[in-house]
């Protein structure tokens, strides 16, 4: 038997990022979302530890599997406060 894993496409904006903005990882939903932040920080060349994740209406993400932030939204906005200020 063959149990088959979801796959959640999620799209990381970095909001700082004029150039090239726009991540979108592929994971499984019972990913952590912090770890694929991580995959999607490495990719912009980012440190994940200062970055900070909201939902596009500004709501923190402050945890959870990659299944659960989508359910809510598949958007996610980053921000770098290193660039921000």
């Amino acid at each position: 038997m063959v149990i088959a894993m979801a796959v959640v496409t999620l799209r990381f904006i970095f909001i700082s990022e004029p150039d090239k903005p726009v991540v979108t990882v592929k994971v499984p939903d019972s990913m952590l979302f912090q770890e694929a932040l991580v995959i999607a920080a490495k990719q912009q060349n980012k440190d994940p530890t200062i970055l900070s994740a909201t939902y596009p209406a500004g709501t923190p993400i402050t945890g959870g599997t990659v299944g659960e932030v989508a359910e809510k939204n598949t958007v996610i906005h980053v921000i770098d406060p290193s660039v921000v200020g």
